[in-house]
């Protein structure tokens, strides 16, 4: 993905460690606080790359306000994450713009303030998905 001219609007944090390589890559969440406050807000990273998440686990705070740093590396290809309470994905949380790769988009919700395992999914491939735990 080229950083300059290629449209996409890149707001992640340059401090972020951000993991690098292929589709073998380990999954990876930054969240920072890793402890929940109510009130507190977290960063949270994610990848769609081969048509896959780069991770099938976000962790957050109950309540915070999440700020998601999204790359779509797939050429091409449309993905978005949304949020949802179960994997019937009848009741939203959270659903962001799709955006067809490669581009990355920065997303902004409030979690839950219920702890618990949520779920979270592409809306356009459903199969990419995983769990959105609120501690």
């Amino acid at each position: 993905m080229s950083g300059v001219g290629g449209g996409a609007h890149d707001a992640r944090d340059p401090s972020v460690e951000r993991p690098c390589g292929g589709a073998s890559m380990n999954p990876r969440v930054t969240t920072t606080p890793s402890r929940a406050a109510e009130g507190r807000s977290v960063t949270v990273e994610i990848a769609a790359e081969h048509v896959a998440f780069d991770t099938d686990t976000i962790t957050v705070p109950a309540g915070a306000g999440v700020t998601m740093n999204f790359e779509n590396r797939d050429d091409g290809i449309p993905h978005n994450v949304a949020v949802y309470t179960d994997s019937s994905a009848s009741r939203v949380i959270f659903r962001g713009e799709i955006i067809t790769g490669p581009a990355e988009v920065t997303y902004t919700f409030t979690a839950p303030e219920e702890p618990g395992t949520y779920f979270f999914r592409c809306d356009v491939h459903p199969s990419m998905n995983g769990g959105f735990v609120v501690e």
